[in-house]
């Protein structure tokens, strides 16, 4: 690293743990924080101070960038930590029922609003699937969620899949170096599509993360919107389907096994689809190959029957002669 750029990096740890710690502490003001919250907040400063000195002082490249993405992480995590316990967002929203409330006060925009809320719980706000996919069925029914389950996520997960193949690469490539990110394609290749799939099969894994992950594989925008296509309208009948039985298993006593059998059968299924990953995706890449084929031939004959049966500019002009000609010739008649 350079003079500059080194001074550059520690101006903005410097600026970026001064705005965290001025949150956090305006917010230990304004509200009743929990004690063990703010000691761990205040005691993540320090790894990320000695970190920062230590590369900056050895000229670490690596490390500085590490400590430079942590350090802005934790002031955007601050300033929206302020605004989720100012505006009490996880309260109001921490239940099916809450969600069922504040959907009903908008009569026939409900739909549109609860499209929105499973647009953006896959890409910015962290409510769980679950959650928003039982407060619709309680509000519009089983149908009519699915549907608007189906256009939220999808969209949302497309944008969760364009920032991480945009940014995503490039902050990967920034951290880890180019050879590293050669070498994470090359042990994904053939394996990533069909273990995505499975894993947007099951709702124990997290939406928003798989999408970014999916963006930093060598997998194209059709091949994830197939996946999607095939992956989410399942998993949402899935939860609908089951929630209610999965919801009744508890925590304690006879529910612990249940629970350790359920996880232990997600986690089988998905070893198994990474191990046989070659010969499942090879027959779901045919089917996709085939679908897009398909697609590509219709557009070029539809263009190819266009250039032929379009009429010609002397064509037109030849045609309106004729109606002119004709249309005096009758007059002359009359």
């Amino acid at each position: 690293m350079t003079a500059k750029s080194r001074v550059v990096s520690a101006i903005i740890i410097i600026l970026s743990l001064t705005v965290y710690n001025t949150v956090l502490l305006y917010t230990d003001i304004l509200f009743d924080v929990n004690f063990y919250v703010k000691l761990i907040a205040y005691i993540l400063n320090i790894p990320i101070i000695v970190a920062s000195s230590i590369g900056l002082w050895g000229n670490y490249r690596r490390l500085v960038r590490w400590m430079l993405c942590f350090a802005v992480f934790f002031a955007i995590s601050g300033i929206l930590y302020y605004i989720i316990v100012k505006y009490k967002l996880i309260s109001r929203f921490n239940s099916a029922e809450k969600i069922q409330a504040f959907l009903s006060k908008y009569g026939i925009y409900a739909g549109l609003i609860y499209i929105l809320i499973q647009f953006l719980q896959v890409t910015f706000i962290p409510i769980p699937a679950a959650i928003t996919t039982m407060a619709g069925v309680a509000l519009f029914g089983v149908w009519k969620t699915f549907f608007y389950s189906v256009v939220g996520i999808i969209l949302g997960s497309m944008l969760a899949f364009y920032l991480g193949r945009k940014y995503g690469t490039k902050l990967f490539v920034w951290l880890m170096g180019e050879k590293t990110y050669t070498k994470y394609l090359k042990m994904t290749k053939g394996k990533d599509k069909i273990v995505l799939t499975m894993m947007f099969l099951f709702p124990l894994f997290p939406d928003d993360l798989l999408c970014i992950a999916a963006g930093l594989t060598n997998m194209t925008y059709f091949q994830f919107f197939m996946i999607m296509l095939i992956a989410r309208p399942l998993n949402i009948l899935a939860m609908e389907g089951t929630f209610k039985g999965i919801s009744a298993i508890p925590l304690t006593g006879y529910g612990i096994p249940i629970w350790i059998a359920l996880i232990s059968i997600t986690l089988l299924v998905v070893i198994l689809a990474f191990k046989y990953s070659s010969k499942l995706e090879a027959a779901f890449m045919k089917i996709f190959d085939k679908i897009s084929l398909k697609l590509r031939k219709d557009k070029k004959t539809e263009k190819e029957s266009r250039k032929i049966y379009a009429p010609s500019v002397y064509d037109c002009k030849r045609l309106t002669s004729e109606i002119d000609t004709k249309e005096k010739s009758n007059n002359l008649t009359h």
